[in-house]
Parts: structure tokens; sequence; C-alpha cells
């Protein structure tokens, strides 16, 4: 057993060494990998996201009208999928045999994690379609920090499950470019995935959106936040595990926060009360971080980019055949 370990470290130093001259030939592969039909229509739109003007479903300060954002995501799914009726829209992306997968962000509590009504908004639509409860898990890293964002915990098997990862990780290494993680059985358990992350800054990566929200996948993120989690991020998201199962992201801008993240900080986070939902990944990003940057422009503070942590690694992800990160490439749809 013990030589065993000392070869698979080998292995995985072995990949891991000439990282920058590797990842243009890792990235074909990897694509080449999620490309393949497992049975299901993928739309893979790029260049195009649907930011949701929610201020007419905010209720109060930390509470929303469910109804009304789940008209808001409708609407943004048959924009997205090109489909009329709301049902058509789900279902051009869900089938009644997946297990679907609704992965949050939820590191900072309430007022600045994924919003539980809009969530349940998202399952509601799931079970509209046919998907079984217990084929729906909402889950996070951990149990805490979903309790702290304010979801009650279901690990019953009955009815919707609601819970964290804990240390339920696979026990194989995976390779996935210049990583190698073990991943959360939550994650592997689905068949699709929903993407749920929040619109905020952060301290290493320049923000956290949608394609970072994914360190929450592996059991190792601590490993992947150097040189400003680049080329790691983009990686990760080109993975043939995430490739496979990714049929939705949105980002959740209700709160909002441009600086001092991705803890909370009250003096940067502000009332944003818009949702950006998308197919594409870089493009939902790139929305999200020029969300960023405009409120910081707006406060006085540098860019990301003056600040020395530029989200490079949405320009990787670009190169890597994920989507749109230019602005000027991108068609953005208000509702």
């Amino acid at each position: 057993m013990r030589e065993s370990r000392k070869l698979n470290r080998r292995e995985f130093l072995r990949r891991a060494g000439g990282m920058s001259a590797s990842i243009l030939a890792l990235s074909s592969s990897l694509l080449a990998c999620g490309s393949k039909d497992d049975g299901k229509k993928h739309l893979h739109t790029k260049g195009e996201v649907v930011v949701l003007n929610c201020r007419d479903a905010r209720l109060g300060r930390n509470k929303y009208n469910r109804k009304a954002l789940r008209k808001k995501l409708d609407s943004a799914l048959m924009q997205l999928t090109g489909e009329k009726e709301s049902r058509l829209a789900w279902r051009a992306l869900f089938s009644p045999k997946d297990i679907v997968g609704l992965k949050l962000n939820c590191l900072a509590g309430i007022g600045l994690s994924s919003t539980p009504e809009l969530v349940f908004a998202v399952t509601d639509a799931l079970l509209e379609i046919g998907i079984p409860e217990k084929n729906i898990i909402i889950w996070e890293r951990s149990d805490r920090e979903l309790l702290r964002a304010g979801f009650r915990l279901n690990r019953s098997g009955k009815g919707i499950r609601i819970m964290g990862t804990e240390r339920d990780y696979e026990p194989q290494l995976r390779i996935m470019g210049s990583m190698g993680s073990c991943l959360s059985r939550l994650f592997t358990e689905s068949t699709a995935l929903i993407n749920i992350g929040v619109v905020k800054d952060h301290n290493l990566a320049g923000a956290t959106i949608g394609m970072k929200n994914l360190f929450g996948i592996i059991h190792n993120p601590n490993k992947y936040h150097f040189n400003n989690c680049d080329p790691y991020v983009a990686e990760l998201s080109a993975s043939k595990p995430v490739r496979k199962r990714l049929r939705l992201i949105i980002a959740d801008a209700l709160w909002a926060q441009c600086h001092n993240g991705p803890a909370r900080d009250d003096h940067y986070r502000w009332q944003a009360d818009t949702v950006i939902v998308g197919l594409d990944p870089v493009a939902v990003d790139a929305v999200g971080i020029n969300m960023i940057e405009e409120r910081r422009k707006k406060m006085g503070l540098k860019s990301l980019a003056e600040e020395g942590r530029p989200p490079k690694w949405l320009k990787t992800a670009e190169e890597m055949g994920l989507g749109v990160r230019d602005l000027n490439k991108i068609k953005v749809v208000n509702i």
C-alpha cells in the first residue's frame, strides 16, 4: 500500500511538471472528453447571458418573493433555449431521469450567499418537469455553511436533500490538467449540475462567481490559489466530470460585494438586486466581473488588475474553448 502511494505521487508530480508549457495541449484533450454526448441534449450557447432585474422580487432586507424569482428564471431559460414555454425551456436542459445537484456558495452567510428563495425557485421548476424530490440535491462543502446561509439540512433521503459534502470525497485522485484532486461524492452522484454562485470579490482569484465556485467540489482547493488561481479555475471547469454535468449557471447578485471578499464585508456589499443566468460559464463570469469592476470604480477603488489580482483564469478559460470573455462579443439580454 505504501509503495502504491509513492507511485501515485510520482505520477502526479510528473504530470504536473512543466505545467505552463502543457496547458494548451491539455485543454484540447479535456474538451474532447467533455463534449461527448451523455444521452441528454446539451445547449452550449456561447456568448449569451441574461441579466435579470429582480428589484420587484425583494420583500425586505433579506427576504424575496420566490414566485417572482421563478418567473424571472423562466424568462431567462426561454431566452437561452429559444423555447416559448417555461416547461419546455427547463426540459431542454433537464430530464426527469436526471439526478440534479445544485452547488451553492454559502461561505459568507446570509446576505452574501446563494439566496434560499432563488434556490427553491429553481427546485420548483425541476419538480414541475417531473424530476423526483429524491433526485434533487442542494449542497455545499459543509453543513455549517448551509446552516449559516439560512438552509435547513435534510439527509433523510425523503424529499429534496440539503447537505454538505463534509469529508465524503472519492478515494481516488483525479488528474484534471495540472490538478490532482478527489471529487465530492455529492457531485459525482449527480448527472446534471446547476452552479449557483454569488457575484463577489475574492482576495486571491480577483472574483468568485461561477467557475471559481467549482473549487467547492474538490477536496484540496487550498493547493490551487496561487498565481491568482490560474490556470486551475479554467482547468477544473474544462475537466470531463464538470463538462459532462454542467447544464446551467446562475450567478446570484441579489447581494454582491466588490472588495475584501470572499468573506462578507458590509462596507463593500451592496443590494444589486440582479441575477445573471447563462449556459456559457466564461460569459457569465465576465459579466459578473464587470459588475464588480464598475462598483469598485464608483467607490474609488483600484481595478482588480491594479491591485495585483486580475482574474486571469478567465482568459485561460476562453483559450480552452469554454466560452466568450470579451464583453463586446457577449450578447446581454436584460429582463
